[in-house]
């Protein structure tokens, strides 16, 4: 399981993600042109509540041919037959953790993370799958890894039902972080710089300086029920428990990833927060609409493909 893709823009050609979320799985084949990427093809296919139940701990798949169905169904390509895809948050858990010293080479680093993960979760190493990216050193000096942790039972799941219908899934993320990896080119480098993401399904909420992460933290509701009230006091809590472990920094930069686009609206769930600027994180600065796209379905707004979009541009 890879993340994190250390070139985000790097290789050209042809890519497909595919995003399983509540109740419908997305898909989106673009291609890599020398300016940006342009979207060929998108899908959504929705499909029974009952075929998927997401959980870190226990499988996912209920029922193995309805869901296998509607990914074939999702994605009807020829090619890429290889493919990045982007699993429920609930799935995969999303960790930074801080090292005062490190290992030479990779492997022993990998070992001493599992080993780290195992102890402090209690879990056996042969059931874990890990991936981390070195982030660098903080200014305490300590090494900074952002690690991603899966179950070995649950993602085989996932690869298994990927491979029977003929797909070779070469990425498996959370939606969350593949869709901090598709904006995070827009991102200022410099400064203590926020990244705050409100989907349907969770709020994202990652907090960096000078390109170092040093909190993270997502929760598994956001905008799907239209309860604003709820959401705006779940991002309210999310910053202050920011700011209750950072009591010396703040936040000079507030991005913003969303499938609203009013700033009017975002400018009133921010009201109470003491955040007068922000910034509107922008697709289309990323991607497009190639002139022979073709649309498999009415939804075509892009912030609801972000989760395919990083997919395939981590692969």
């Amino acid at each position: 399981m890879k993340f994190f893709p250390n070139k985000f823009f790097s290789n050209n050609g042809l890519k497909a993600g595919i995003e399983i979320c509540a109740g419908a799985i997305r898909s989106a084949v673009i291609l890599k042109n020398e300016k940006r990427f342009l979207i060929r093809k998108l899908s959504h296919s929705p499909f029974s509540g009952d075929a998927i139940k997401p959980s870190f701990k226990s499988e996912n798949i209920l029922n193995p041919v309805l869901f296998e169905a509607c990914l074939k169904k999702s994605y009807k390509e020829n090619k890429p037959r290889k493919v990045g895809v982007s699993l429920p948050d609930a799935c995969i858990k999303v960790l930074i953790k801080e090292f005062k010293e490190i290992p030479k080479g990779d492997s022993n680093i990998h070992e001493m993370i599992v080993w780290n993960l195992s102890s402090s979760l209690n879990l056996p190493s042969e059931k874990l799958r890990v991936s981390w990216k070195n982030m660098g050193q903080n200014l305490e000096e300590k090494y900074v890894f952002l690690i991603a942790l899966g179950l070995n039972p649950v993602l085989d799941q996932y690869e298994a039902a990927f491979k029977k219908i003929g797909l070779a899934p070469l990425l498996l993320a959370p939606t969350g972080l593949n869709q901090f990896n598709f904006y995070s080119v827009l991102l200022p480098y410099q400064g203590c710089v926020a990244y705050l993401g409100l989907f349907d399904e969770f709020l994202n909420f990652f907090v960096f300086v000078e390109g170092i992460p040093i909190f993270h933290r997502m929760i598994k509701k956001g905008f799907l029920n239209q309860n604003n009230t709820s959401a705006i006091h779940d991002i309210d809590l999310l910053i202050q428990y920011f700011y209750a472990e950072n009591p010396d920094l703040e936040i000079d930069s507030l991005n913003i990833a969303s499938h609203i686009k009013s700033e009017v609206q975002i400018q009133y769930i921010l009201q109470d927060l003491s955040y007068g600027e922000f910034t509107m994180m922008d697709e289309r600065r990323l991607v497009n609409f190639e002139k022979r796209a073709a649309l498999e379905t009415q939804e075509t707004s892009l912030p609801f493909y972000t989760g395919a979009f990083g997919a395939a541009m981590g692969i």
